[in-house]
């Protein structure tokens, strides 16, 4: 009879959800006050800054480049008549820019994007010596 008043006891743990709270806290100091990261010098901070933006750059120039091609081949090939259309216009040079600009930045813009989401930054500084107490 003795054994499950205990269980009752250790069940019924009035400070659990507080123990939860505290350990949830915890969690997020470390992860928000993360300090094994090296600390990095105002130049080796600024020349990580550069070789970042160069990156997102060539990415962005990549894309636009893709993209003042795909609308090149979508005047060469003549699609929906739109070579036809151009060489009946007036002043041909303003139909094609309003077809290559338009693709030229939304590529330019989603490579952009994409070296964002894929930038080096975290993979320079990455913990493998943390140990991970669920593991045991």
């Amino acid at each position: 009879m003795l054994v499950p008043i205990v269980w009752m006891i250790k069940l019924n743990d009035p400070l659990k959800p507080l123990k939860r709270w505290a350990d949830r806290q915890r969690r997020r100091d470390a992860f928000l006050h993360n300090d094994r990261k090296p600390r990095m010098s105002p130049e080796a901070a600024r020349r990580d800054h550069q070789d970042m933006l160069r990156f997102m750059a060539l990415n962005a120039l990549g894309g636009a480049v893709i993209g003042v091609v795909v609308g090149a081949a979508l005047i060469a090939l003549d699609v929906g008549n739109l070579q036809s259309l151009i060489r009946r216009a007036s002043n041909p040079v303003l139909p094609i820019i309003l077809v290559v600009v338009p693709f030229a930045s939304l590529l330019g813009a989603a490579a952009a994007a994409s070296a964002i989401l894929t930038l080096p930054y975290e993979r320079k500084f990455r913990d493998e010596d943390v140990h991970d107490p669920k593991a045991d």
